[in-house]
């Protein structure tokens, strides 16, 4: 019976703040269309307004993928696979866990895939060495 309270709690949770990131992400659309607007009305282009602009685009992209977290996690919940890593299916720490509760990975697996990514992100896209198309 303590498992199925946890789960409870942890399912209010998670929906208590679905609820409240679906509400600002909303908001800070809102906030962004009205200030396009306004641009707009008066004309004001600005390099100061196009930072506020992508500043307020980045924050509503970040706040949309920790939706998208929330979701698979309520998933999971349902499946009865919450808790367990999605790469090795080993059980996620307690700590991880309550830290951030939508976590899909154990640390291990985490860690591996952000060294991969970061891997790939010093690489780049390869080009290749073709002597008559150099420009000099």
């Amino acid at each position: 019976m303590r498992k199925t309270s946890r789960a409870s709690d942890l399912r209010a949770m998670l929906e208590r703040r679905r609820s409240e990131l679906r509400n600002e992400v909303k908001g800070r659309i809102r906030d962004a269309r009205s200030a396009t607007d306004r641009d707009r009305t008066t004309e004001h282009e600005g390099l100061e307004s196009d930072v506020q602009a992508d500043i307020q685009l980045s924050v509503i992209q970040l706040k949309a993928d920790t939706l998208r977290r929330i979701d698979s996690a309520l998933r999971r919940l349902e499946e009865g696979t919450y808790g367990h890593c999605i790469e090795c299916q080993e059980a996620i720490s307690k700590e991880r866990l309550l830290a951030l509760p939508f976590a899909a990975r154990c640390t291990g697996c985490q860690q591996a895939r952000e060294t991969t990514q970061q891997q790939r992100s010093w690489v780049g896209p390869r080009r290749s060495y073709d002597p008559l198309t150099l420009d000099v």
